[in-house]
């Protein structure tokens, strides 16, 4: 069973600075994680050695927001995520091969509420844009500490979307797919969520798949339309570490590996 670490209750702390968390856990495990400041927001960017990657194959790019909700512990919302990143991105470092993993974590997803132009991972997403990187696989990971069940986010897209784009993330979603089923002996599901970063990137015309986590008991209450307990804490106080299960971290680890080694080729 998966023991939570002592470094991920500071990472929670009310005092923790989180960008300088990240940047000397990363820099400890031998990787540079240098700033990209857009528009006010602090995105960092995890720098692989180039030999770990394959120019014959699909970038992966890996996203998870770091801040969260003022004045609450955010151990869901978006702790975990990015504590099992940070564990992830030490681990692939050390183990050496290729992977073809792009690992950003973003800055101003909680602003999101406030419309989507006003995501921090939106100025990211024209940067993507503006440099050309728009066929990447994007998997955006948000809330996976509680539960047994990987769940891949189905929002309903606005009519504006072009239906190639459209297209392209129905093949993203069964990516993501082939990816949690195994990590979670099956058990998987997909369900209608609120957007995370994925938002970002798809209205900039960018395909991006988001996936979270939900007990299975929960599964239900949200096909019956109502809002599960896991939903009800974000954005409070009893988002802490005693609302987290372990076994989510475990599963989480597995759906992280199977990405590891996913290889896909580039359209040419």
């Amino acid at each position: 069973m998966f023991t939570i670490p002592d470094e991920f209750r500071q990472f929670i702390s009310p005092q923790c600075d989180r960008k300088s968390f990240i940047q000397e856990y990363l820099n400890k495990a031998g990787l540079d994680a240098p700033v990209i400041q857009l528009e006010d927001k602090n995105h960092i960017y995890v720098k692989f050695p180039q030999e770990q990657y394959n120019p014959m194959f699909k970038i992966k790019t890996v996203i998870a927001h770091y801040d969260r909700f003022e004045g609450t512990p955010g151990a869901n919302d978006n702790s975990m995520a990015v504590f099992c990143l940070l564990e992830w991105a030490a681990a692939l470092v050390k183990k050496g091969g290729t992977h073809n993993i792009r690992l950003i974590f973003t800055d101003g997803e909680e602003e999101g509420q406030q419309g989507v132009n006003q995501q921090g991972a939106f100025a990211l997403a024209q940067l993507f844009k503006k440099l050309g990187i728009v066929n990447d696989d994007i998997f955006v990971f948000d809330s996976m500490g509680r539960g047994d069940v990987p769940v891949i986010s189905q929002n309903d897209l606005p009519k504006c979307v072009p239906s190639v784009l459209a297209k392209r993330i129905v093949e993203l979603e069964n990516l993501a797919e082939r990816i949690i089923k195994p990590a979670s002996k099956g058990k998987w599901f997909k369900l209608h969520t609120s957007y995370s970063d994925n938002a970002s990137f798809i209205v900039n015309g960018i395909p991006a798949v988001a996936l979270t986590m939900l007990p299975s008991a929960e599964v239900s209450v949200v096909l019956g339309g109502q809002t599960p307990l896991t939903w009800k804490l974000f954005h409070t106080q009893e988002d802490n570490l005693e609302s987290l299960t372990p076994e989510s971290f475990e599963i989480f680890f597995n759906i992280l590996n199977n990405l590891s080694i996913l290889k896909c080729m580039k359209n040419l």
